[in-house]
């Protein structure tokens, strides 16, 4: 079954459906070919045997009637009719014995037809008694003929009796067939339903759990693994597709691994001349430097100083990247308290902010339980968000630090409460689009074409490791809070 296409599985299931209802119809047809044969043995046989019957006995004492006419009026029209109503008698009584549908009325027909000829013979007898001059029959020869009368007539109510038994057992038979017939298309109708039922479940389980579990492993692979091949029992056109799914996650996988390797080349090579070029910058006698051209070799020394140190800090996000991913990032975890690290992130970017006249605000909370961190790697992030906050707050503006002690925020009731250290950094700037807040922290994302896309990612792949949740709040125009958690040991 498991080699099966779709396509086979698929004409196989309709083939059982359709066997269902070809044997239903035929079911159908036999039982309707047996109504129509007893309805059609009622009607054509049955109903003419009891006309036939009839008949016969009407012409039997027709014919006995005209009898005792002619011996009494000895008119030869009666004896005319007499002869007459036998030829009636004789015909129907050869109609009737080939209309016999059973032994019991057949022999009825048949000893009918033998006292039908003793009656005709003694009849004929006692006319010719009458035609030679006689007056009168015998006594013997009247109760002859009466009790062949007699026995004509009690058989021929016998025929119509037994056939009219015969037409209500074939009329119960055929109730009985109709609803047993009822029943059994009823029984294989619903059969046939519950198994195309049954059939259509069991194909689209086949054909859709192999694709979620292909859409799974895309979605995997979107977000970088491609460490694991697929495996699903599956039609083979399926299994083709999940062949050629795995071919391409280790073909990607190789690339990935490629670039890796290339990024992390390419940053080493460049780190060391762009190092040397900052070093050598600052060793340049910029006061000796006289003013006029050398003004102006100042200004382009400043610049290069600082698009080296640009450059510098860009590389070495790379480089961290390249690491971090390879999953050769160590971490060097302390108990400390966060307030001084929070504080010496601020106190570099003093002068910066000075210079731009923006406001800084610290919101400390000195009772803060200490925390088992790397505190080079928190200090990342926070250098991080603090350079975003300086990146977009306008000259002039307004940036807050805040910590303090809380439980995190879980949706799911089940899980047990934690204690928390909350660090907020917000800023006056320009917010953030609420379209673009959740891609800001993937690689590569970066803010209103600012910087190289990797601080933030990086912060969060820093804070989910020490267990704690990285997130952003933004109003467009009125600027953005990035917040920070870090679990209470």
């Amino acid at each position: 079954m498991k080699n099966q296409t779709i396509f086979q599985r698929l004409f196989y299931g309709y083939l059982l459906i359709l066997l269902a209802v070809a044997a239903l119809g035929i079911y159908a047809s036999l039982r309707l070919d047996h109504l129509n044969k007893i309805t059609r043995s009622i009607n054509v046989i049955d109903g003419k045997i009891i006309r036939t019957a009839n008949r016969l006995r009407d012409s039997f004492l027709s014919q006995r009637g005209f009898e005792k006419k002619y011996i009494i009026s000895k008119d030869e029209d009666f004896y005319t009719q007499f002869i007459k109503t036998e030829e009636y008698i004789e015909k129907d009584l050869a109609s009737a014995k080939n209309l016999a549908d059973n032994k019991e009325t057949a022999k009825l027909f048949s000893e009918i037809e033998v006292l039908q000829k003793q009656y005709l013979s003694s009849a004929t007898k006692g006319i010719m008694v009458i035609r030679a001059g006689e007056e009168k029959l015998t006594e013997e020869d009247q109760n002859q003929k009466k009790n062949l009368a007699n026995q004509i007539t009690l058989k021929l109510g016998e025929i119509i009796t037994l056939t009219k038994e015969a037409i209500d057992y074939k009329i119960e038979s055929s109730e009985k067939i109709g609803a047993q017939a009822a029943k059994v298309v009823g029984a294989i109708t619903i059969s046939a339903i519950i198994m195309a039922i049954l059939i259509a479940f069991f194909n689209a389980r086949t054909i859709n759990r192999p694709i979620r579990l292909l859409r799974k492993g895309i979605q995997e692979m979107a977000e970088g693994t491609f460490e694991e091949h697929l495996i699903i029992p599956s039609p083979p056109e399926i299994k083709e597709v999940a062949n050629a799914f795995n071919n391409m996650s280790d073909r990607l996988k190789e690339i990935d691994e490629m670039k890796a390797d290339f990024v992390s080349h390419v940053s080493h090579e460049l780190r060391t001349p762009l190092a040397i070029i900052r070093e050598a910058v600052s060793l340049l006698p910029i006061d000796d430097i006289s003013t006029g051209s050398g003004e102006k070799q100042h200004k382009l020394l400043n610049i290069v100083g600082e698009e080296c140190e640009r450059l510098i800090n860009s590389v070495n996000k790379i480089l961290e990247l390249s690491r971090m991913e390879a999953g050769m990032w160590d971490y060097c975890m302390e108990k400390v308290s966060l307030e001084p690290l929070i504080k010496q992130s601020t106190l570099k970017l003093m002068p910066i902010l000075q210079k731009k006249g923006i406001q800084l605000e610290l919101d400390y909370n000195h009772n803060l339980p200490a925390v088992v961190i790397d505190s080079e790697k928190i200090a990342q992030v926070m250098n991080s968000l603090l350079e975003n906050a300086l990146k977009f707050t306008p000259d002039g503006g307004h940036i807050l630090v805040k910590s303090s002690l809380g439980k995190n925020k879980v949706e799911n009731r089940s899980v047990k409460l934690q204690d928390v250290i909350t660090v907020s950094v917000a800023d006056s700037g320009c917010g953030i689009p609420e379209e673009n807040q959740k891609e800001i922290f993937d690689k590569y994302k970066m803010l209103h074409g600012k910087g190289t896309g990797l601080g933030l990612y990086i912060a969060r792949h820093i804070v989910n490791a020490h267990g704690g949740n990285i997130w952003v709040e933004s109003i467009q125009e009125k600027g953005s809070i990035f917040s920070f958690t870090i679990p209470v040991s």
